[in-house]
């Protein structure tokens, strides 16, 4: 084993190398590493919210622990209308606050954190790019009005500031950077102020030219796409679901499809880039949809939101091997301070610290325990062994549980608990493996 993990090394590593040089990959792998602590924080209070404080759920609900019951002494309507649930409801909203923060903003700073990124490999002024190209991002987020008896309230929906404006933010940073960077470099355009002006004021008009003609143009494509309505469409994130969610509605179920989907995610999880918001687009357009089909009693989808959030453990197979084989004193620092987190499927820690990024030991089990888990779930629910993934459960829900809930039945818990043994069986190999390496610590050597 150690052999084929070492020619495997030696064809990934000059790979990783190549991925890893490339700019523009580089600073987004580097945005998304900005905004971990908004993720992981946001997580973090998403769990106190959906597990710990919802009156009906896993640990106050009458159909969970019912520790509500236990602390009020009320059950039924009675429990509902009680102070204690309405102090729950008020704490969840105040942990609400920061998930938002957390999730439901992602894409707003996910432009600002790649704007800057990119204005410092094209380089541009990295500040002025990154504020231009949130100017633009808003141009392109169309304002929902609500009118209620004539009046007229303007804001804007945070499903477009939120993971499923993931590839707009992208698309929109990338063509505002560049595009106000080959701005501000033409000198023509330039509004040069006296040397005896403020530094920052004359920085602030050498780009006022520039930010007008980027923010300009991206005023007309939203006109025009507001005008124009393409598939019926009059902006941009939901232009991209139309254009993407059509293909793949047909298809979206079979078994090739699905393991294409989880590769890919898993991959980008890999070079450093959160793969889940990358490929939200699909989920949102087609396996939510089905999750709420399953809920409704519309249908019975084997592959929906649910079934993949419900093999998001599968890194916590990771952590056992280690637990169990690994002789490398750093990584199992990193496996006992990622446990914790990892109990409510929050992988950031481990795929950062251990590293799991770039780490070319890492990547063949990385990508192939989420496709043997889709391949197992796939099989189990098709047998009928498995109820389908019916109830939406909160992805932080943690091992068995999640299962048990999202199928109303322990079957489901059963299968997260196959899955985790097989990829404990996946992964252990190469943690094994990973024993004759030398650790890169200085202080171990």
């Amino acid at each position: 084993m150690g052999t084929v993990i070492s020619r495997f090394e030696q064809v990934m590593m000059p790979l990783a190398g190549k991925i890893s040089s490339n700019k523009y990959l580089l600073a987004m792998r580097d945005a998304f590493s900005m905004l971990l602590p908004f993720i992981i924080v946001g997580s973090f209070f998403g769990i106190i919210e959906w597990v710990v404080l919802d009156p009906s759920g896993t640990i106050m609900g009458e159909d969970g622990m019912n520790l509500g019951h236990a602390i009020t002494g009320l059950s039924g309507d009675a429990y509902k209308t009680s102070g204690f649930v309405a102090t729950m409801q008020v704490l969840q909203g105040l942990c609400n606050n920061v998930v938002t923060v957390g999730f439901g903003m992602f894409s707003f700073l996910l432009v600002a954190a790649f704007a800057y990124r990119l204005g410092d490999i094209w380089g541009g002024d990295q500040f002025a790019t990154a504020l231009t190209s949130v100017g633009a991002f808003i141009i392109m987020t169309p304002q929902q009005v609500i009118g209620k008896a004539g009046d007229t309230i303007g804001g804007f929906s945070l499903e477009y500031f939120g993971n499923k404006g993931v590839l707009t933010s992208i698309l929109v940073a990338t063509v505002a950077s560049w595009l106000f960077i080959r701005l501000s470099k033409n000198e023509k355009i330039r509004i040069k102020m006296p040397d005896t002006v403020p530094p920052a004021v004359s920085k602030s008009f050498a780009v006022l030219i520039p930010v007008f003609i980027t923010l300009f143009v991206f005023t007309i494509l939203a006109t025009v796409l507001s005008q124009a309505a393409l598939f019926g469409k009059t902006a941009l994130n939901d232009l991209i679901y139309a254009i993407i969610q059509a293909p793949l509605m047909g298809f979206s179920q079979g078994i090739g499809f699905s393991l294409l989907y989880q590769g890919i995610i898993w991959f980008f999880w890999w070079f450093g880039i959160h793969g889940h918001n990358v490929t939200a687009a699909v989920q949102n357009m087609v396996y939510m949809p089905a999750q709420l089909a399953n809920q409704a009693g519309d249908a019975s989808y084997i592959f929906s939101n649910g079934f993949f959030e419900a093999g998001l453990m599968h890194i916590m197979g990771l952590l056992i091997a280690i637990f169990l084989f690994s002789k490398r004193d750093s990584w199992r620092a990193v496996a006992k301070l990622g446990f914790p987190a990892m109990l409510f499927n929050i992988q950031e820690p481990i795929a950062f610290g251990l590293p799991i990024v770039l780490n070319p030991i890492l990547l063949i089990p990385y990508i192939l325990a989420p496709l043997v888990n889709t391949l197992i779930g796939w099989a189990a629910i098709a047998t009928g062994l498995v109820p389908i993934f019916k109830y939406v459960v909160p992805w932080t829900m943690p091992l068995f549980f999640g299962g048990t809930i999202g199928t109303g039945s322990v079957m489901g818990g059963l299968l997260q608990v196959v899955w985790l043994l097989v990829d404990i069986v996946i992964y252990a190999p190469f943690v094994i493996a990973a024993n004759k390496m030398k650790d890169e610590d200085p202080e171990e050597e």
